[in-house]
């Protein structure tokens, strides 16, 4: 990615930390000392620089997980605690509770998320099977585990619930991750 479409992206993470997404290009824009005819010209619209936006932090997400697994100092319980929680300590103050706004203004951006939610598995289905296989967790099937983190997850990002108890995502996530292995940690 060329270091202008990084810049935008930065820069939108932070007005979305700041405004959700009440930002305008203008308020992006003046931030950057650009012009909006630069942002349009790498992204088109606010639609597609969102959808950017998600697909950049899932990729950093993959690359923070590919480091957690090379990690020999971390037993795999933590590892499939972290890998399940993995956000880039880059964008650990991304404000993902704020995305409940997306649902409705950009239903094409929402479901591009829960796409890449669901989609995003395969390290943690091959931890969480090893787990299974040495009997450090119970053994159900992967998907009923998937399943109850992906529900939690999306709930958590769609829901206006979960911003008015003024928890953070990340302590949010933690607390679900809790309770999920605490279930299935023999």
């Amino acid at each position: 990615m060329d270091d202008i479409k990084e810049r935008i992206i930065d820069e939108t993470i932070e007005r979305f930390n700041k405004d959700g997404l009440k930002f305008t290009l203008d308020d992006l824009v003046e931030g950057m000392h650009i012009s909006k005819k630069t942002v349009y010209k790498q992204f088109g619209n606010k639609e597609e620089l969102l959808k950017s936006v998600v697909d950049y932090v899932f990729d950093a997400i993959r690359e923070k997980e590919e480091e957690i697994i090379a990690d020999d100092s971390l037993d795999l319980l933590e590892k499939i605690r972290r890998v399940v929680l993995c956000l880039p300590d880059k964008y650990k103050d991304i404000d993902f509770i704020k995305a409940y706004q997306i649902k409705d203004k950009y239903p094409d951006v929402y479901d591009h998320i829960v796409h890449k939610i669901d989609n995003s598995w395969g390290n943690a289905d091959k931890l969480f099977a090893e787990a299974i296989e040495k009997k450090l967790i119970k053994d159900v099937p992967l998907v009923f585990i998937r399943l109850m983190i992906i529900g939690c997850t999306v709930q958590f990002i769609t829901s206006k619930e979960v911003m008015d108890t003024g928890l953070s995502y990340e302590e949010v996530m933690e607390s679900m991750m809790s309770v999920i292995m605490a279930g299935i940690v023999l």
